[in-house]
């Protein structure tokens, strides 16, 4: 295998990685609009949520209370009916102590049932709303999905001619060929063996001394940056 059908594979094998990691990070990474589009509606799930739950110990709360209230009031009735049958001031200054303190727990009790009510009425209006995705809403983030989800499948399928024509071109290198890639890679990636730019490295933008770039160009041995140890070649000769 001469220097130049050596100097192609590795070239070859650079851009099909390249590819690869772009299409891999294409096929996991959602666009940015369908990003915020499913941010908003997990959001919204969320807070539809935490809505219920507080709704739902409300609730608990409320029926709590309602019996609570519902014993006081019988208790008041018990003390109102003792009153009117006492037969002497201690006694009846006994049962109005009683009827007072009744009197305020029953009202606390009703005044944070009546609380309670009215923040019940607010997140029901708040659930409702939560619960229905505006059709604005739902078209855009279904949209946006199945967009994503067709360039997955296209991304997907290259991915696999990707890898396809990484094997040939590694059968064509043979293994000396791929392991002497392969060490460069493991040491530079994802840039292992990168173009020239006039007379300067494109990955690092050192200048390159004149020796080299001529070598680069008359492809008769392999050639690497002095300052970050990239393999080169001449854009020119190996186009995409």
């Amino acid at each position: 295998m001469t220097v130049r059908e050596e100097l192609a594979g590795f070239v070859a094998l650079q851009r099909l990685l390249k590819r690869q990691i772009a299409l891999q990070r294409e096929s996991e990474t959602p666009p940015e609009e369908l990003t915020v589009l499913r941010a908003t509606f997990s959001q919204r799930r969320d807070v539809l949520g935490t809505s219920q739950a507080r709704r739902d110990l409300l609730v608990k709360e409320q029926a709590e209370l309602q019996r609570d209230a519902e014993a006081l009031r019988e208790e008041r009735e018990h003390f109102r009916k003792q009153k009117s049958m006492v037969t002497n001031m201690k006694q009846l200054s006994a049962v109005v102590s009683e009827l007072d303190h009744v009197e305020v727990q029953l009202k606390s009790k009703d005044d944070r049932l009546i609380a309670i009510m009215e923040e019940l009425d607010a997140l029901e209006k708040s659930i409702a709303e939560l619960k229905q995705e505006t059709p604005e809403e739902r078209s855009a983030r279904e949209s946006a999905e199945a967009a994503w989800d067709e360039r997955r499948q296209a991304a997907g399928a290259e991915l696999v001619e990707v890898k396809r024509n990484l094997m040939s071109v590694q059968v064509q290198l043979g293994k000396p060929a791929v392991e002497r890639f392969k060490k460069l890679w493991a040491s530079r990636r994802p840039l292992a063996v990168v173009p020239m730019e006039g007379s300067s490295c494109s990955a690092c933008h050192a200048e390159l001394r004149p020796a080299i770039v001529q070598n680069v160009r008359a492809v008769e041995t392999l050639q690497h940056c002095d300052a970050c140890r990239r393999l080169l070649f001449d854009p020119e000769q190996f186009a995409e």
